[in-house]
């Protein structure tokens, strides 16, 4: 029963995180297609905060679906698959901060990975490692996701 209430806590705290990441404005959506003929690993560094923003805006709005998408019921029978899956969605923040030059967005997505990446080591602690002491730590880490999402919104919308 600790084990699920744990699950279920950082599932809220996903999800809060979710709504910072699913909230990126998608500036200029119809020259963010672009993007796709041009690989953005290989732009300049003259990247405007908007190009960069366009760029990483539909990779982040991936990554909040894929979150949103995650079972957490299915946690409790597959704890290790679960971590492996949120694994994959925070190398997918990774991989959006590598794929821009704007040093200013770069930061902003490194953040929000690195909150991800925090969580993803939390739920590992709680669902693999069976440590429900480690869910306390779940309200501190949705300050962060919060604000570093929030940051980078601002960012993107600005």
């Amino acid at each position: 029963m600790k084990r699920q209430i744990a699950a279920w806590t950082i599932a809220v705290v996903a999800v809060l995180g979710i709504a910072g990441c699913s909230s990126t404005p998608s500036t200029d959506s119809d020259s963010s297609t672009s993007s796709e003929s041009s690989a953005p690993a290989e732009q300049t560094t003259d990247q405007s905060v908007a190009d960069a923003c366009a760029s990483v805006g539909s990779q982040i709005s991936g990554v909040a679906t894929e979150l949103s998408s995650l079972d957490m019921s299915a946690a409790m029978s597959d704890p290790e698959g679960t971590v492996a899956t949120f694994t994959e969605t925070v190398d997918a923040i990774g991989a959006a901060a590598e794929s821009v030059s704007n040093q200013e967005v770069k930061d902003a997505v490194t953040a929000v990975h690195e909150d991800f990446t925090s969580l993803r080591d939390l739920l590992k602690r709680v669902l693999v490692d069976q440590d429900t002491s480690a869910a306390a730590e779940a309200s501190t880490l949705t300050t962060d996701i919060q604000e570093s999402t929030q940051a980078f919104s601002a960012l993107c919308a600005g």
